[in-house]
């Protein structure tokens, strides 16, 4: 089994290798365009990855040149789009508008893209993906209309109606938006927190399902405590300093490592409980724009080199 396992995963590595390399021009700008589609830095990463994911498994059907940016935004529009649908989220309607009968309005895109975490509740899903499409992200109406199902004229309409309400909501405070539920398992929180600053491993995997599912975004996923022992509990990385932050609505854990630059940012942690007990871990370890978002909110650099084999060092830009 694993003579004829391992050449396919040697493979499949390299062809992401080279995807990686192939994509990153436009990462920093895609993840930036599903956070402020979402709304949220949290579901922002999920849609990057999902959308990331999506992205390399359908290139092998792909027979005509390539425009690689236009590919992954309209990807991720679709999967957000088609992600509310399934919730039963009404999808918004408009007129056509010719673009003779467009008038351009003074909307600043780079200031209002700041309200768009605010205004995401208020303006319909297309109206915000028509606006950062084509305000900020520099794509024609015509591509735009490729991206979100509608006509040219219907996506100027949007854009106009857009427009409209962001001016009509545009002094509507942050703190007017209702923060995810924070995790009630305070107890339970604290005594992992103790663990994991002590560094008591036996403690911490005390606290662990039999089946935990461990979820390192992206990609690497351990399905058992076992499968924890024999791999991710294995590898031992610098001096970490632990400390439980509110983050984007969300109690989560933040990890720093001692360096020669100091203190910076090594990881964020969530976990999630069931009869006390973790069931769940999810880390984002290896998600670069996240946690450079992280480090700008929390006040810390971010550790740009770690094991196994990551370096960001000449890649750090947005």
């Amino acid at each position: 089994m694993s003579e004829s396992y391992d050449p396919i995963v040697e493979e499949t590595r390299a062809l992401h290798k080279k995807f990686e390399e192939l994509i990153e021009p436009h990462r920093s700008s895609l993840w930036g365009y599903c956070r402020y589609l979402t709304g949220s830095p949290w579901d922002g990463e999920d849609l990057f990855q999902e959308t990331l994911l999506k992205a390399f498994a359908t290139m092998a059907q792909i027979w005509h040149p390539l425009a690689l940016k236009s590919y992954l935004f309209r990807i991720a529009t679709n999967t957000r789009i088609d992600g509310l649908r399934k919730k039963k989220v009404s999808m918004d309607t408009y007129s056509e508008l010719d673009s003779n009968d467009f008038h351009e309005e003074t909307v600043d895109p780079l200031e209002m893209i700041e309200a768009l975490e605010v205004l995401v509740q208020y303006l319909p899903q297309r109206q915000i993906a028509v606006f950062l499409l084509m305000e900020v992200y520099g794509f024609t109406a015509s591509d735009v209309a490729g991206m979100v199902r509608m006509t040219e004229g219907s996506v100027y309409a949007a854009l106009s109606r857009a427009r409209a309400n962001i001016r009509k909501h545009r002094n509507i405070l942050p703190d007017q938006i209702h923060p995810e539920k924070i995790e009630s398992n305070a107890l339970l929180l604290d005594t992992l927190l103790q663990a994991m600053r002590s560094g008591d491993v036996d403690s911490i995997l005390g606290m662990f399902e039999e089946s935990i599912h461990n979820d390192a975004k992206p990609g690497f996923q351990e399905y058992s405590k076992r499968e924890m022992l024999n791999g991710s509990f294995k590898h031992r990385g610098p001096v970490l300093h632990v400390s439980l932050e509110l983050l984007w609505g969300r109690k989560v854990f933040v990890v720093l490592a001692e360096t020669e630059l100091g203190l910076v940012l090594h990881d964020i942690r969530e976990f999630d409980f069931e009869d006390n007990r973790i069931v769940y871990h999810r880390g984002y370890y290896f998600c670069k724009e996240l946690l450079l978002e992280a480090g700008i909110t929390l006040g810390v650099p971010v550790q740009l080199q770690k094991a196994p084999n990551l370096d960001w060092r000449e890649k750090n830009s947005f």
